[in-house]
């Protein structure tokens, strides 16, 4: 009788890729994007972009579950209220209701331990809802950005029912950068967004997408918006000391001062990322 041997993971041959496969060309991507996009170009799509990480809140349905939740925990805590009220009535046998290691009534901790599983969860759920609620909605432009990626491929990349996220009103970008609002002044001008000095060379589009699809560098508008703030700066601090020096009379140098002020907090408030407190004691200092 043949004895079998234990089999050898390693001697098993290795399948061979075919690396010469032909590609689909453009004409049968544009056919079927369901098959050669689908999903792995969608999500190769967004994440390119922080901006288009864009999910729903839910908010109907996280107040529903909140309301749930709490009702379920309400419930407890009045059967709860009704034992111990129960057990501290006179006409009921006397029981021990000040300590918890050694309650004898099963009831009442039965009650307690489940106050203490729904409880938590309860309060871990509001806690996430504090958190969501921190988020910016997403920017229109954004949004539109994403239901361009579906007309490009024909609105069928991505099943029907499966895009139609997009089209609610509570969409969220969870992971949205803080932007000056000279930044999104200049990311609501299509003309000055897609200006060739911003545009990433080394960073290319799939060839499916690459007749609809360039990218700009967040990095170097963040540089240009800096450096055109500074230059302001120094203007506005400059330009006020030579006038003043020109200037003799009291009044026209207060008329001076005064429009300079108002001036500098407009700035700060319009061109930077400031809260108005924030922009307030800057002008004073």
């Amino acid at each position: 009788m043949e004895t079998p041997h234990s089999l050898n993971a390693f001697s098993l041959p290795i399948p061979k890729t075919n690396d010469h496969e032909a590609q689909p060309t453009e004409t049968e991507i544009l056919q079927k994007p369901w098959k050669y996009v689908g999903y792995d170009g969608y999500s190769k799509f967004i994440a390119s972009d922080s901006d288009f990480f864009i999910l729903r809140r839910f908010s109907t349905l996280n107040v529903r579950i909140a309301l749930a939740l709490q009702d379920e925990v309400s419930h407890l805590e009045e059967k709860l209220t009704a034992l111990d009220e129960k057990y501290s009535k006179k006409s009921h046998a006397d029981v021990n209701n000040s300590t918890l290691r050694s309650d004898q009534k099963e009831d009442r901790k039965a009650v307690v331990r489940d106050i203490t599983q729904k409880l938590s969860i309860y309060n871990e759920f509001v806690l996430q809802q504090a958190k969501l609620h921190q988020f910016d909605p997403a920017a229109n432009r954004d949004i539109q950005s994403l239901v361009n990626w579906h007309y490009n491929h024909g609105d069928a990349a991505i099943a029907k029912e499966e895009r139609n996220y997009l089209d609610y009103d509570d969409l969220i970008c969870p992971v949205s950068r803080n932007k000056t609002p000279l930044r999104r002044l200049l990311d609501k001008s299509h003309t000055l967004r897609t200006l060739a000095m911003w545009r990433k060379r080394d960073v290319k589009a799939p060839e499916y997408d690459a007749k609809q699809i360039s990218y700009y560098s967040d990095e170097r508008m963040d540089r240009f918006t800096s450096a055109v703030l500074l230059i302001i700066g120094v203007v506005m601090l400059i330009t006020p000391i030579w006038i003043l020096e020109a200037l003799n009379g009291i009044r026209s140098k207060l008329a001076v001062i005064t429009a300079y002020v108002f001036v500098f907090l407009l700035i700060l408030s319009l061109a930077m990322y400031t809260k108005p407190f924030e922009a307030l004691g800057a002008t004073a200092a």
